[in-house]
């Protein structure tokens, strides 16, 4: 009960509007690619949701550039309605769709609504190095947040320069991580998840911070562009990598 195909488009679309109680959906986006789905019959569903009314918009969210690309390419060579936003995950922390993904959404015109600017909490300023509050993999996949990984050790040591660096800029943490992905030209929003005012109060101000050059060259030096530190972080293009996929 999950993926790209038409059967379960068609019948999950119906069923969110039965939910909602409303006749259409202004954004649809598919949450991940589907590697046993071609993306033809993707789009094809879709589409027709769009021409019948109960969906204006597509997205994707995870896509690599290569998925983003054939995506496409198949809407323009099959007349059918083509995405027209990206959903990846970016932060300071996470840094990889810098290398291919931002690009190719500007290329191709598309906006990008990009999630977990504190990746996961870890730019909360609420996990630091030998604090005892700091991150476990308890109720949280563990590949990222398991402090027995090598990668999340590298993790923390980059929180506590960034911390340093926030803080001699008179930033906060928070403000410090929302700034640096919603003053990417290619990013259209960030998505934030506040569950108290406390919190959201806490991430509006990033709204009018502009990083300078010397601090983005900062950050650069701990977090280099376009890596992510620890790349179970990166949602999109993780099936090409299983086992199945590769051929050793």
């Amino acid at each position: 009960m999950r993926g790209g195909s038409r059967r379960w488009i068609i019948r999950e679309v119906e069923n969110s509007l039965r939910r909602l109680g409303t006749d259409y959906i202004d954004l649809y986006q598919v949450h991940r690619p589907s590697p046993h789905t071609d993306v033809e019959e993707t789009l094809g569903a879709l589409s027709d949701l769009v021409h019948q009314g109960k969906v204006l918009y597509l997205g994707s969210s995870s896509y690599s550039g290569s998925q983003i690309v054939e995506a496409q390419w198949v809407a323009r060579e099959r007349n059918l309605q083509r995405f027209v936003t990206e959903q990846p995950p970016y932060s300071l922390l996470v840094r990889g769709i810098e290398g291919d993904v931002l690009p190719t959404v500007l290329r191709h015109g598309m906006g990008t609504l990009t999630y977990s600017p504190l990746s996961g909490g870890w730019l909360s300023g609420r996990w630091r190095k030998d604090f005892a509050s700091s991150p476990t993999s308890s109720a949280r996949p563990p590949a990222r947040f398991d402090m027995a990984d090598p990668a999340n050790q590298r993790k923390l040591d980059a929180v506590e320069e960034l911390a340093l660096l926030a803080e001699e800029s008179g930033l906060t943490l928070i403000e410090l991580a929302v700034a640096f992905v919603i003053n990417h030209p290619g990013v259209t929003a960030a998505i934030i998840g506040p569950r108290t005012m406390e919190q959201l109060e806490a991430f509006l101000p990033a709204a009018d911070v502009t990083l300078t050059a010397d601090i983005l060259d900062r950050i650069d030096k701990i977090v280099a562009p376009g890596v992510t530190i620890n790349p179970a972080d990166n949602s999109y293009g993780a099936h090409e990598l299983r086992p199945e996929q590769r051929r050793r």
